[in-house]
């Protein structure tokens, strides 16, 4: 008895890597993963006052409060401050987690924020300039927010 091999068992393996392959990681749905320039168009953005970080206490410290939410907005979303250290707290006020880049020389990201949870981040910014804080997860769907150092 001779054995044969039968091309067509390989055809529907085959047939999910390959439709896995070209859709991209589906957990991470249109957008593509983290950073990435997915699908999704962003939503016109809604112009808000930039609001300043300020010094709070005597080590002259800027601090901000800026809220992540389920809209996937930033509350603030340009936040202006003077060169010097600066102290960005991140309040997530939904259940979506965030994970907020600072596009900053020397600077690390918030991490993974879940719901309800807050992260804080301290920087030292010498040099006037616009620097983006994109979220990590829904940067393309227009969660980006600014800081703008003058």
């Amino acid at each position: 008895m001779s054995t044969r091999f039968t091309p067509r068992v390989l055809v529907l393996p085959a047939a999910l890597v390959l439709t896995f392959a070209l859709s991209g990681c589906a957990l991470w749905g249109l957008e593509g993963g983290p950073d990435a320039e997915g699908a999704a168009t962003p939503p016109a953005a809604a112009t808000a006052p930039p609001a300043a970080a300020a010094v709070q206490g005597p080590d002259g410290v800027q601090r901000i409060e800026i809220i992540v939410d389920d809209e996937l907005r930033l509350t603030p979303q340009v936040v202006t401050a003077r060169p010097g250290r600066i102290e960005l707290t991140f309040r997530n006020t939904g259940l979506t987690p965030h994970d907020i880049a600072l596009r900053i020389p020397a600077a690390t990201g918030t991490g993974n924020i879940n719901g309800s949870a807050t992260d804080t981040v301290t920087v030292e910014v010498t040099e006037p300039g616009t620097y983006p804080m994109p979220c990590l997860y829904h940067g393309t769907s227009g969660m980006r927010g600014t800081l703008e150092i003058r």
